[in-house]
C-alpha cells in the first residue's frame, strides 16, 4: 500500500518543498541515513527505506537547477498562478524531455500517518552546506500547513532531543510530554529488532 497525498509545492530562492514522492531521491535519502546527519538512525536497505518513504508523508527539500529555480523562484512567474500538479509535471517534463539536471534532494521531513487522526514525525534532515538558511524552520512551516488541513487530526507526535523541542516549539505549536492537559495520559513504546540505544 502506497500513501497517497495530493502533491503540494512551496518555492523560495533556488529552493523547492515538495509531497510529490516522484521527486524522492532514494539514493540522496540512503547516504544521509548512512551519515552523522541523521545520527538516530542508521540505513536501511535500500527497497526496505523505498517501502517506508512510499507509506509515510514525505516533504522533500531540492536546490533546484539554476534555469528552474529562476522560473519558479519568482512570484511573478505564470507557473506561481498553475495548480501544484501542473507545477510538478511541468518541472519532471523540464528535467526529462529537455535534458535540464534536475533538482538535488537536501532535505527530508518523514511522517508516519494516517492523513485523517493521526502523524509521527519520524525523521527530519537538511543537509549541513544548507543549514543556517532557515531552510528547517521553512520545512516545517511547509509541514504545518499540511497538517492544520487535517479536519479530524487528534495527535501529532514526535521525538527529538531537547536541544531540537524549540525548533518545533516554534515551528509547529509542539509541547514537551510533560505539559500535557490529561496527566493520566502515559506513553509507551517498544524497542524494535533495529533501535539503536536498546
Amino acid at each position: 500500500m502506497v500513501f497517497e497525498v495530493e502533491p503540494r509545492n512551496w518555492y523560495r530562492d533556488e529552493f523547492l518543498v515538495s509531497t510529490e514522492q516522484r521527486l524522492l531521491q532514494i539514493d540522496a535519502v540512503h547516504e544521509a541515513m548512512d551519515s552523522d546527519v541523521m545520527w538516530w538512525t542508521k540505513a536501511i536497505p535500500t527497497d526496505a527505506l523505498l517501502q517506508a518513504l512510499q507509506n509515510s508523508l514525505c516533504l522533500g527539500l531540492y536546490e533546484l537547477p539554476q534555469s528552474t529555480s529562476q522560473i519558479a523562484g519568482k512570484p511573478a512567474s505564470p507557473l506561481a498562478f498553475l495548480p501544484n500538479l501542473a507545477v510538478s509535471l511541468a518541472l519532471r517534463l523540464s528535467f526529462v524531455v529537455l535534458g535540464q539536471s534536475g533538482p538535488k534532494q537536501i532535505g527530508l521531513v518523514r511522517v508516519i500517518t494516517d492523513g485523517v487522526t493521526f502523524g509521527y514525525l519520524t525523521d527530519v534532515y537538511v543537509l549541513p552546506e544548507y543549514q543556517g538558511k532557515g531552510l528547517g524552520r521553512w520545512l516545517m512551516a511547509c509541514l504545518d500547513e499540511v497538517i492544520q488541513a487535517w479536519p479530524h487530526l487528534r495527535r501529532f507526535m514526535l521525538a527529538t532531543s531537547g536541544s531540537l523541542l524549540d525548533l518545533y516549539r516554534k515551528t509547529l505549536g509542539v509541547k514537551d510530554w510533560d505539559e500535557r492537559k490529561n496527566k493520566s495520559l502515559v506513553m509507551g513504546f517498544v524497542d524494535g529488532p533495529a533501535a539503536l540505544n536498546r
